[in-house]
């Protein structure tokens, strides 16, 4: 594994911003590393993950449930968590329950 396909898929989980940045990175990576790929697979995913439970959590807050969008951030808190350090460690490792649909999901990432 090259030490720029690991950087590539930490960066990948630093936000949104940091998923482009990652994105670019990799366009540029030669030879292309499949930790990178599989990494901004999984990260966008969160990502979007993050999007949702954060866009949800006004309306279980309207309906008196803020609790509910409290235990979700949690939860998608530590899947970003075990994402983030199976790209620190270099290994493939799908985030539980997800982490599958989001690889076959995101095939377009190439």
């Amino acid at each position: 594994m090259n030490d720029q396909g690991k950087i590539i898929a930490i960066v990948s989980y630093i936000t949104l911003l940091g998923w482009i940045i990652a994105l670019i990175m990799r366009q540029s990576e030669r030879p292309q590393s499949e930790i990178s790929r599989f990494h901004l697979r999984q990260a966008l995913g969160i990502n979007l993950l993050v999007f949702l439970v954060s866009s949800s959590q006004y309306f279980f807050a309207l309906l008196y449930l803020g609790f509910i969008g409290t235990l979700l951030s949690f939860a998608v808190g530590i899947l970003w968590l075990i994402g983030l350090i199976a790209a620190i460690q270099g290994r493939f490792r799908y985030i539980p329950f997800v982490g599958k649909w989001f690889e076959d999901t995101f095939n377009f990432i190439h």
